[in-house]
């Protein structure tokens, strides 16, 4: 146990380090430098407080109060609670904080410290009036050390730390135009707010210097006036921000956020033009540095943006996309093109969703200058990917208009100096890909410093994402064949190696190269990726071949699939369906399972079935639950089960997808076999449209 004598030991010893500081007109270093490890030391107490206040109040409810263990910790709680208060005692010395917050902080943490001290003593008595005492005087020192925390956060955060949230965010009243910009209230306030004021307020003021209003800025500090009226370099304030980092009078030290250029900028502005307080800014010229420099600071309405309807969204993804919601329930959506090869047409489709498209992107597609007009009615467009595209300069005069666009990739296009220099004049993106393009270093460099955007011309700065290659493209594109299948594989980039494997590893440099096409006699994984000096490798692209053991020519099926999508003969036909529902090789199920019974002819050797399914789940398409498979030798006998596949959904992924699902059945030997792929029946409750007919689509079942 810890012994009282002990404790009085340390009390004793602590003391002497106040009597130094009380006598010592100028505090020693070395009590300056312990004070720094006041907010290390501070959680200490108060951890081993809660902890020990919730096992007290378990032990009575419990009724086997753990005494000793108790006392231990009031000790330990003790003890570094008047620790705490000596290094809160020498970090005070410092100065730069607001007296009565200080005051506060301080007397509570003492009582907290006495509190802990006196609880300590009084838990080691075994007595009854003892343990009387112990659960008040907890109460007590829980409040205390409550109330010290809390102004120990108004010291260091402000007085609003705790409380900022409790409430609805402060909504800033609108501002659309500079001429209506408070010089001081909505620009000059908002860059001292942001990076200056959480060490120079009421609370804590470094340097004895408040920057929370007129009159204490006036005032000045410790050094005297901070600001001169007219001369920006003979303001202590502004030539402290232009000293290097590592120089100890630099503002706002090394590890506080810094100052950005035109923050400085607008700063020594607003001193130079003569401390203006009240009213907005004159003569502001068109295009002029004052004038985009205060762009950022204006407020507009936060738009509201409806949800688009399913039908829309269905019209779109039916056109060639993946259409995705950023945040699930959320309006703004994502938009990818998933077809190398598209129509103008397929393009202003996105015009249905023109409100809720925030990011789009046209990597790799054929998309050309024609078919960008639909960019200009994309207002809360954020993100556009144009990279490996035939765009121009053409196309900046559709994308200029996009106001709020903050990234644009023109990573491999023939956009050019000229091109790059209209975009800038009108809108500014934070970050803008221009590598491979027409557009030269130096321009780059000249633009980016002109309209402060960050402009990515080559590899070295960072922009490894369109450096890889795009993965390999493989004819024919199907992938079930009967005797043989003939592969070719090639690259749209020149110079590039193309390497494969058939043994389900991944392709590296040492794998085989392509040099002519493969033959392929069974069913095998291919595997295949792309190499080239200076560049990132491809992904990995993998393509598995099926070859056909039976074909089926003879089956019934229980109900035939929906009038719209018509003929069950193309289960077995062996001519594998897009991506696109209605290419007219998928069949639909709309609402009910597909159940159909093949006849082999004869007793045959199955060791799989596997089933072709789509998912478009914006068009109400779902993957089925489970497939079953079932064995006879004879048409009306009796039907044995020989396997089965559930499906389960791990994601609400809306991306359309083609998915083989087998069934394995080794060495299983039957005339007839029955697969009945179970349709959903039901939207999920998560589905826009929740208890609805789901469908299913299916275009080939095959046996190998």
């Amino acid at each position: 146990m810890i012994h009282k004598k002990h404790f009085l030991l340390s009390c004793f010893l602590l003391s002497g380090f106040f009597l130094n500081a009380q006598q010592s007109e100028e505090a020693p270093r070395i009590l300056l430098f312990l004070g720094r490890f006041h907010p290390v030391l501070l959680h200490l107490p108060i951890g081993a407080l809660a902890l020990t206040f919730f096992v007290d109040i378990i032990g009575r409810v419990r009724k086997d109060y753990p005494q000793q263990i108790i006392t231990y910790a009031l000790g330990f709680s003790a003890i570094t609670a008047i620790l705490t208060c000596v290094l809160g005692y020498f970090l005070s010395l410092e100065g730069g904080y607001g007296q009565e917050v200080l005051d506060i902080h301080f007397y509570t943490g003492i009582l907290t410290a006495i509190l802990a001290s006196i609880l300590f003593f009084v838990s080691a008595k075994n007595t009854l009036v003892a343990k009387k005492l112990v659960l008040p005087f907890f109460i007590a020192t829980m409040i205390s050390l409550t109330v010290a925390g809390h102004y120990g956060s108004v010291l260091t955060h402000g007085d609003n730390f705790l409380t900022e949230y409790a409430g609805p965010a402060k909504k800033e009243p609108t501002i659309e135009v500079v001429d209506s910009l408070q010089v001081f209230n909505d620009v000059i306030y908002k860059i001292l707010d942001d990076k200056c004021i959480q060490c120079h307020n009421p609370t804590k003021t470094k340097g004895e210097l408040s920057l929370i209003s007129k009159d204490v800025i006036l005032k000045g500090g410790e050094s005297g006036e901070v600001l001169v009226a007219g001369n920006a370099h003979e303001s202590l304030l502004y030539k402290q921000l232009l000293l290097p980092i590592s120089d100890e009078d630099h503002m706002p030290p090394e590890g506080k956020p810094q100052l950005t250029k035109d923050e400085i900028w607008l700063l020594k502005h607003w001193i130079d033009s003569g401390l203006k307080f009240s009213g907005t800014y004159d003569n502001i010229a068109e295009n002029d540095t004052l004038g985009k420099l205060l762009n950022k600071y204006l407020v507009f309405d936060k738009t509201f943006i409806p949800r688009a309807s399913s039908a829309d969204i269905a019209e779109v993804s039916e056109a060639g996309f993946r259409v995705l919601e950023l945040v699930p329930g959320n309006s703004k959506l994502s938009v990818k093109a998933l077809n190398n090869d598209i129509t103008k047409s397929q393009v202003n489709s996105l015009s249905l969703l023109k409100e809720q498209i925030v990011e789009l992107d046209f990597s790799n597609v054929n998309i050309n200058d024609d078919m960008t007009s639909v960019f200009k009615k994309m207002k809360n467009l954020k993100m556009l990917r144009l990279d490996n595209t035939k765009v121009t300069d053409k196309s900046i005069k559709n994308i200029k208009n996009i106001k709020n666009l903050e990234v644009l990739n023109l990573f491999n296009t023939a956009v050019t100096n000229n091109g790059l220099k209209e975009l800038l004049a009108e809108i500014q993106p934070e970050n803008i890909y221009v590598w491979k393009t027409d557009v030269t270093k130096e321009m780059a460099m000249n633009l980016q410093m002109e309209y402060d955007v960050i402009i990515h011309s080559g590899l070295k700065e960072g922009f490894v994402e369109t450096s890889q290659l795009d993965v390999p493209n493989v004819t024919p594109e199907k992938t079930l064949f009967v005797d043989t299948v003939s592969l070719n594989i090639d690259s749209k980039f020149k110079n590039v190696t193309v390497r494969y494997t058939l043994n389900g590893d991944d392709p590296d440099s040492t794998s085989a190269i392509f040099k002519k096409p493969i033959i392929i006699d069974e069913t095998k994984t291919l595997k295949t990726r792309a190499f080239k000096k200076g560049w990132l490798a491809s992904n990995v692209l993998q393509k598995d071949y099926f070859k056909i053991n039976h074909r089926v020519t003879d089956f019934t099926i229980k109900k035939s699939p929906d009038n719209r999508y018509p003929d069950a003969g193309k289960l077995f036909d062996l001519q594998e369906a897009s991506s696109l529902f209605n290419d007219g090789k998928w069949t639909g199920y709309l609402g009910y399972d597909v159940n159909t019974t093949i006849d082999l002819g004869s007793v045959k050797k199955v060791d799989n079935i596997s089933v072709n399914c789509l998912e478009n789940i914006g068009s109400w398409i779902l993957f089925p639950t489970k497939l079953k498979v079932l064995a006879s030798n004879t048409k009306n006998g009796n039907f044995k089960p020989v396997g089965e596949l559930k499906i389960i959904r791990e994601d609400q992924d809306r991306e359309i997808k083609r998915k083989k699902f087998t069934v394995n059945i080794p060495n299983t030997e039957a005339q007839f076999f029955k697969i009945i792929v179970e349709n959903p029946k039901k939207l999920p409750s998560w589905h826009e449209g929740a208890g609805q007919d789901a469908w299913i689509f299916v275009d080939e079942i095959f046996l190998w």
